[in-house]
C-alpha cells in the first residue's frame, strides 16, 4: 500500500464488498486489484481530497455502530452491511456515501479481469489502435 493503512485497507475491500456484491462469474474482492486502485487513487490525488476519502472510509467503518447496527462496518455479514448501507443512502450524508460508492466502484470495475469478463479488453483495444 502507497497510502492506506492495513486497517484502511480491510476497510475499503469491505466497502468494495459490500457496494458491488460481487457474485460469480464475476470475482470477489480479495482476487482483484481494488484495494491497491483505490490506495493509487487515493495516492494521486489532491493532498485535501486523500484526506477527505480516507476520512469517509472511517466514517464508513463506524456508520453502522452509530446507526444502530450493533457492530463495525467488518464485523457484519453482506446483508447486514448493504442495510446499513442503504439506509445512509437515505440520509442527510447521501452525497458522501455516493462519493465514497463511486470509488470503491470504479476501483472494482476497473480490475483488467473484471472489465475482460464484462466484454472489455483493454489490451485487445490498444492492439487494434496500433494496428
Amino acid at each position: 500500500m502507497i497510502v492506506l493503512t492495513g486497517r484502511e485497507a480491510s476497510i475499503v475491500a469491505c466497502l468494495c464488498d459490500t457496494v458491488v456484491a460481487p457474485a460469480p462469474p464475476l470475482p470477489a474482492v480479495a482476487d482483484t486489484d481494488a484495494v491497491q486502485a483505490f490506495d493509487r487513487y487515493l495516492a494521486t490525488s489532491p493532498p485535501l481530497n486523500r484526506f477527505g476519502l480516507r476520512a469517509l472510509v472511517h466514517v464508513a467503518e463506524l456508520a453502522p455502530r452509530l446507526m444502530g447496527h450493533g457492530a463495525l462496518l467488518r464485523r457484519l455479514g453482506r446483508e447486514e452491511r448493504g442495510r446499513a448501507l442503504r439506509r445512509a443512502e437515505g440520509s442527510r450524508a447521501k452525497p458522501l456515501v455516493d462519493a465514497v460508492e463511486f470509488v470503491a466502484r470504479l476501483s472494482y470495475f476497473g480490475d483488467d479481469g473484471v472489465m475482460r469478463l464484462l466484454g472489455y479488453d483493454a489490451d485487445a483495444n490498444l492492439r487494434r489502435a496500433r494496428a
